[in-house]
């Protein structure tokens, strides 16, 4: 496996292409050809059940219009005021004019429904009246089990499929399986008593008509059986009878797949509602099957000559890409080699043309570069001597101020020494040996030193109060964020008013940013003026030269550094005062950047 690894990231591209080319070919077909031909299977099964259940649901409403006509033939008779004066009578004779109408009225019926063979009237008493049909034995014919199961459900048409072992017999010649037996009982219209029965023979010409129009597959058929679970109908076929009842339980519906013989037949059923029959369609599961082996077979067919066309095109296509990168693999070995000037000519815009131009464009950087060092060097000589100047300027500074110090000592002129302290602290914490990042604690420092500098100033004039939580001060600030706001609360709000004021500095923790306020008791700002101060500061406009760099610097420091949801907001109320906040992120030691 190793070896079989390492031989495939040595191979060439073009190599490494074709195989995957093909690779996603077969696996793209012979994917579709498998799910297809399940996908398709399935969904070929479904709509033949679909249709089949169709067929079948129309051959059941076919049967039961025909038999809901029959149902009428059995209620006209049931009106029939001769029927009924017939069904009325005791245990005499009915008259030969009234059984001569009776026998007409039968068979005017029979000749307009060609499937009928034979009627019969039966009434309470036994005495009976029919048309193609007679009585075996002198046995009353109220004895008769289909005479008693139609007296015990006058509401129906009760329906008896090979009807054998009856007292009754037809003069044409037909056995049992080549009828079936219609029998409802006539009621007394006034007392609903069950005054009589009649029965109606049909020929199952009828049924065979219906289903020789219905075809199920090539070789599929259909059939009926009652709700005891014997055979109504069906065609000539021995593998009716080796469907199982038990495969057919009540309630049964849609499709099923059985064995038999060997081979796997698709059994569909629906119930009838109207008569409680079974209406069963059988369809061998190779009728299915043929459709689909046929596509499996063509599928195959397409699958071999499109991979051998995409073999030939995947070639091909892949000499028109590897070329232009082995043409500029062949200019970078030159450069490796030192031959700079050398320069890749695209042909085409796309992918491999940018990075030809991309690679035309660095060999132009690297002599630009090569120019440019004796240059650079000579002014990074430059750059370290003017730091080594500047490192020395400061230390200058202090040790004179250091000087100035000690002789203000010798005199006793103490404001002296407290001015110069707190301006060598400004100094030393402005400077901050190069770092831009103080804690809280150092800030405040620096504030207070600029406040004994003005205070010496505006001693009569100006009050500074500072009002910092202990927690706060082990944070840390980009460094000078406070004093140009105090510088600008001095000579902006204070100076402007008359009388002493007052400046206090606070701070508070806001979720993860600390906000400092410097707010003074000064003369206010305009709100023409501090709509547009706001917009400067949050971008929205530029700042004119009218306006100082100092509070728009470190407005600009910290959104540099932090984003636009920090820096400095003004609020000011004309004649009350102003308050600024600045405000900044919660800085650890170890995460200066935020």
């Amino acid at each position: 496996m190793k070896a079989f690894l390492r031989g495939w990231h040595d191979s060439s591209i073009r190599f490494k292409l074709n195989c995957i080319f093909l690779i996603i070919i077969l696996i793209s077909i012979l994917s579709l050809s498998f799910w297809g031909s399940r996908t398709y299977s399935h969904y070929s099964e479904n709509q033949a059940d679909q249709s089949t259940l169709q067929m079948i649901h129309q051959v059941e409403s076919n049967v039961d219009l025909y038999l809901k006509h029959l149902d009428d033939v059995f209620y006209y008779l049931g009106e029939d005021s001769a029927v009924k004066q017939f069904m009325k009578l005791g245990g005499e004779e009915p008259d030969e004019a009234a059984a001569a109408q009776i026998q007409k009225t039968l068979t005017m019926y029979a000749a307009r429904n060609k499937e009928i063979t034979g009627m019969m009237l039966v009434n309470g008493q036994g005495t009976f009246l029919s048309h193609g049909m007679y009585r075996i034995t002198r046995d009353s014919l109220t004895e008769e089990s289909w005479y008693r199961d139609a007296a015990g459900k006058p509401e129906e048409t009760l329906i008896i499929s090979n009807p054998i072992g009856r007292n009754v017999a037809a003069y044409q010649n037909y056995s049992s399986y080549d009828v079936l037996s219609l029998v409802r009982a006539v009621q007394d219209p006034e007392t609903k008593r069950v005054i009589g029965v009649i029965l109606m023979d049909l020929k199952m010409d009828m049924l065979k008509s219906i289903f020789e129009n219905m075809k199920l597959g090539k070789s599929g058929f259909m059939y009926i059986i009652d709700r005891k679970g014997d055979i109504v109908y069906a065609p000539t076929n021995n593998i009716v009878y080796r469907i199982q009842s038990s495969w057919l339980q009540d309630g049964t519906q849609g499709s099923l797949t059985q064995n038999i013989k060997g081979h796997d037949y698709r059994i569909l059923v629906n119930d009838s509602e109207t008569n409680k029959w079974k209406f069963i369609g059988v369809i061998p599961d190779d009728d299915y099957q043929r459709v689909v082996k046929d596509i499996q077979l063509y599928t195959l067919i397409v699958t071999f000559i499109t991979i051998a066309l995409a073999s030939l095109l995947s070639t091909y296509f892949t000499g028109t890409l590897i070329r232009p990168i082995r043409k500029l693999m062949s200019l970078m070995s030159k450069v490796r080699n030192g031959e700079l000037n050398q320069r890749f000519v695209a042909e085409t815009k796309d992918e491999i043309g940018q990075l030809g131009h991309s690679f035309n464009h660095m060999l132009e950087e690297i002599n630009n570069l090569i120019n440019l060092v004796y240059i650079e060097q000579r002014k990074k000589r430059e750059a370290e001597l003017q730091v080594l100047q500047a490192q020395i300027k400061p230390h200058f500074l202090y040790n004179t101020l250091d000087t100035i110090q000690w002789m203000a000592q010798e005199y006793e002129a103490d404001d002296i020494i407290e001015i110069i302290g707190a301006l060598t602290n400004l100094f030393r914490i402005g400077l901050n040996r190069g770092n831009e990042w103080i804690p809280i604690r150092d800030e405040i420092k620096h504030a207070e030193s600029y406040r004994i500098i003005q205070m010496s100033r505006y001693m009569d004039k100006l009050d500074i109060q500072f009002d910092i939580p202990e927690e706060l001060l082990r944070y840390h600030v980009l460094k000078l964020i406070l004093q140009p706001v105090i510088e600008n609360a001095i000579y902006h709000g204070i100076k402007a008013r008359t009388g002493k004021g007052l400046i206090t500095i606070s701070a508070v923790r806001e979720e993860n940013a600390v906000c400092f306020r410097i707010t003074d008791d000064g003369a206010g700002i305009q709100p023409e003026k501090l709509q547009e101060l706001n917009d400067i500061l949050r971008g929205a406009k530029k700042r004119k030269e009218q306006y100082g760099i100092g509070l728009f610097n470190v407005n600009e420091r910290i959104q540099l550094t932090y984003g636009s949801s920090y820096g400095i907001f003004i609020h000011s109320e004309v004649g009350k005062g102003t308050t600024v906040e600045v405000r900044h992120p919660m800085v650890h030691v170890g995460n200066k950047t935020g």
